[in-house]
């Protein structure tokens, strides 16, 4: 029997997240491919691991390789490693800073001085395209010691580059600061006389995009391993493991319904993952940690159709209020683009600009971000252990929630059909003030000003969709404008034209009021 109130009954099953480093012991499935992976790392000190949309590449590098690597698998490098993950989200070079200026990566100890550890390894990056290898010279580290670079998430740098407007503080844009980081890897993998290997996980549909980086394509060419599709007997250890290092077990019947389940979701491990979280989740409320892991509680957790949904939905009823509610659906809104996929992808967007977007405050959004970004859901990025700043950048953690979740499904069409509504105002505003277009009449007006009444756009708003919102809602005033000017006079003119339609019959009736008075006394003599 377990014990329901020993630390090791935690729930062992992530969900929408990813694995933890420190979660490698519930980790199951992908032991064959690890040995692969460290092989072609060593022989070009580089890796790409490339696979679609909850794939498992994070988790795969999280609890296969690195733990592979510490443990010595890599013959030639031995088992002294440093290694540094980063996201390169919006700021590559400052996120790789960041990551290799933490205790115990390049320095033992934070340094002391004027200039903070992050700012001097950052300062170094961005001399040039040895800047790694510059720094990790400077630091020193102890003969025999390796250094690994893991850029998780590497498709960031295509989907994050929205988020930087213009120069940066230090005279960078967006496209060059990411040039140099992509040099920055490139560099400290092509030289020899300092140990670094670089690691990248990226979805594949963004390959194409590594074209715009010379040298890029054919690193990734030369050393790339492609997740591959778990097993059925993978999938059942992914299962049952996690469970079975807690001490429970899961019945057979529920096993064989979870593997049948699956079938080819595209989502199939970060949907499958969820499920059996919530399904721990009900075993834990219902059964009390007692027994097996039974149907009944996949069931009462949705199955994988549903477990999703189920749990988003839980999360949104936290909000009783209908402004928050407002607020919530503004957010994954902002969040969401299904106008290049109609599945919907996902549009990290800065917290600052969500407040330019639905008008609120910083503290309101938080309020509301927070309840997706607790650890048992996750839905929302960056984790609730990172504080929220102005410059963070918000984003759904997989896009398995834009296709499973139903209420957001109907927001993200709410959305497209609301940025068409506005795509067709600002072309039409264009085109006048060109004039090429007259001012709008009805019915298209009655349309557009019900869109500007249930919609509240604001400029911030508006950026998403090309901008030019104080153009597009001068014309939209303008047009309404004119359509009132032309009701009242039609008013009038209907006015004038009943009183003009009486004129013949009032004319009439006087002159034959006339023609009796006149001919009365004439009436009178000839009697």
């Amino acid at each position: 029997m377990v014990d329901a109130t020993a630390p090791e009954v935690r729930n062992p099953y992530p969900g929408l997240r990813p694995f933890r480093v420190d979660e490698r012991h519930l980790y199951f499935g992908r032991e064959q491919q690890v040995d692969r992976m460290v092989e072609k790392l060593a022989a070009r000190r580089f890796l790409a691991v490339v696979g679609g949309s909850g794939s498992g590449k994070s988790s795969l590098v999280n609890c296969g390789l690195r733990p592979a690597l510490h443990r010595g698998n890599m013959t030639a490098a031995g088992s002294h490693w440093r290694m540094a993950q980063m996201r390169p989200g919006s700021d590559p070079i400052g996120a790789l800073a960041a990551a290799l200026a933490k205790p115990g990566v390049l320095f033992d100890e934070a340094l002391r001085g004027a200039v903070s550890t992050e700012a001097l390894v950052g300062g170094t990056l961005r001399l040039g395209s040895r800047g790694l290898v510059d720094i990790v010279e400077q630091a020193d580290l102890p003969a025999g010691t390796h250094l690994l670079v893991v850029a998780d998430q590497f498709e960031e740098l295509f989907r994050f580059r929205g988020l930087v407007r213009g120069a940066q503080a230090d005279g960078h844009g967006a496209a060059e600061d990411a040039v140099a980081f992509v040099r920055l890897l490139l560099e400290a993998v092509a030289q020899g006389e300092v140990p670094i290997h670089v690691m990248l996980t990226m979805r594949s549909d963004f390959l194409g995009d590594c074209a715009q980086f010379g040298g890029l394509p054919e690193a990734i060419n030369e050393s790339q391993f492609l997740v591959p599709r778990l097993t059925r007997s993978e999938i059942r250890a992914a299962i049952t493991g996690p469970a079975a290092v807690r001490g429970v077990k899961l019945s057979s019947v529920l096993v064989t319904t979870l593997l049948n389940d699956v079938g080819d979701n595209p989502d199939q491990l970060s949907i499958l993952q969820h499920a059996l979280n919530r399904t721990w989740y009900h075993w834990e409320h219902l059964s009390a940690c007692q027994g097996d892991l039974q149907v009944d509680h996949y069931i009462k957790a949705g199955r994988m159709a549903r477990a999703l949904d189920l749990h988003a939905d839980k999360a949104f009823g936290e909000f009783t209020d209908v402004p928050a509610q407002r607020l919530c659906a503004q957010v994954f809104k902002a969040l969401t683009d299904t106008g290049t996929d109609a599945r919907g992808t996902r549009r990290p967007t800065r917290l600052e600009t969500l407040g330019q977007i639905t008008g609120a405050s910083q503290e309101q959004l938080t309020a509301v971000i927070d309840v997706f970004r607790k650890p048992s859901r996750s839905f929302l990025m960056p984790p609730l252990s990172e504080r929220l700043t102005p410059q963070s950048a918000i984003d759904i953690s997989h896009e398995s929630l834009m296709r499973v979740w139903l209420r957001l499904k109907q927001w993200a069409e709410d959305e497209a059909q609301s940025a068409r509504a506005y795509q067709r105002l600002r072309l039409a505003a264009a085109e006048f003030d060109k004039g090429e277009a007259r001012l709008w009449a009805d019915p298209q007006l009655r349309l557009a000003l019900e869109w500007r009444e249930k919609s509240h756009p604001t400029d911030g708003w508006a950026q998403l969709y090309g901008g030019g919102f104080e153009s597009a809602l001068a014309f939209l005033d303008q047009s309404h404008k004119q359509q009132r000017a032309e009701r009242q006079q039609a008013e009038q003119d209907a006015r004038w034209h009943a009183v003009w339609s009486w004129v013949p019959l009032v004319t009439m009736a006087v002159a034959f009021v006339l023609l009796q008075i006149w001919l009365e006394p004439k009436l009178v003599g000839l009697v």
